[in-house]
């Protein structure tokens, strides 16, 4: 079972649970390659009826028609905005959102002669879906770190943007993921760490789930689909000598053909996992 699910996201979880009732609106951040699996439910348990605003990132990697009608079951929710991070009009439209909850907020307190202070937000999703990205548009610095990969937030770090405050987390995954398809769903879209995976594993999980979803992508390296261990290694097997990736004495390098397929599936654009 592909699973990861380090201290500190748990540590996270708790102090988030503990600090609830600050918070005016959590912003949950989702994959648009992956917009149900990039969910963590856990987040529902300690929202307590808080206004959310879904965001849904990484929008130009994707495809979008199906994405946007996978997006629709959290309208019941709250607002949802997906959107490309890197977009002209990605700040627009996001700062548009979050002041929205903060005019309404003032309005609740006008009616009752109260002051209306900066709206805290608390920014919450899986490693690697956009968190810090996403405050450093709206901050208009790069007030966060940033990286490719998960884990690279390890603190809370508060973030003033005039009308609203927010917070960054760690990114927080699932504490059991529940299934290999899940798990491959999100060490495809680099939620989880592939060095602290088992490498057959993960490439195993990886090529079947390409091959039920995007079985064209293979035909494009020309490898074929396949469902099972075995029929998996054939193919990479038949990779691996299809470029040439062999160690000095012309053994296949079976890892260094798994590590380039990975990245090759990571890197994929036009794509839905869902």
């Amino acid at each position: 079972m592909i699973n990861w699910y380090p201290g500190h996201m748990a540590k996270a979880l708790r102090e988030i649970k503990e600090k609830q009732k600050l918070f005016d609106l959590f912003i949950i951040m989702l994959d648009a390659r992956i917009p149900l699996s990039s969910f963590n439910p856990e987040i529902f348990k300690i929202i307590n009826q808080k206004s959310i605003l879904f965001v849904a990132t990484k929008l130009d990697k994707t495809n979008q028609e199906k994405s946007l009608k996978l997006l629709k079951s959290y309208e019941k929710y709250g607002k949802v905005i997906p959107c490309d991070l890197k977009a002209k009009n990605a700040y627009q439209k996001l700062n548009s959102a979050i002041n929205f909850y903060y005019e309404k907020l003032k309005e609740k307190n006008l009616a009752k002669n109260k002051l209306t202070p900066a709206l805290k937000c608390i920014v919450l999703g899986i490693p690697n879906v956009g968190k810090s990205t996403l405050i450093n548009l709206l901050a208009k610095t790069r007030s966060t770190k940033v990286g490719n990969m998960p884990g690279v937030t390890k603190h809370e770090q508060w973030i003033n943007c005039k009308n609203y405050l927010l917070l960054d987390t760690p990114g927080i995954l699932m504490p059991k993921i529940d299934s290999d398809i899940t798990g491959a769903k999100l060490a495809i879209t680099n939620a989880i760490r592939i060095e602290s995976l088992n490498l057959y594993e993960v490439i195993v999980e990886m090529y079947k789930l390409i091959s039920n979803q995007a079985p064209y992508v293979l035909q494009k390296i020309n490898l074929l689909p396949a469902f099972d261990e075995e029929n998996v290694f054939i193919q990479i097997n038949q990779y691996a000598i299809a470029n040439n990736i062999v160690k000095q004495k012309g053994e296949i390098d079976l890892n260094k053909a798994i590590n380039l397929l990975i990245k090759f599936f990571q890197n994929l654009d036009n794509i839905i996992y869902d």
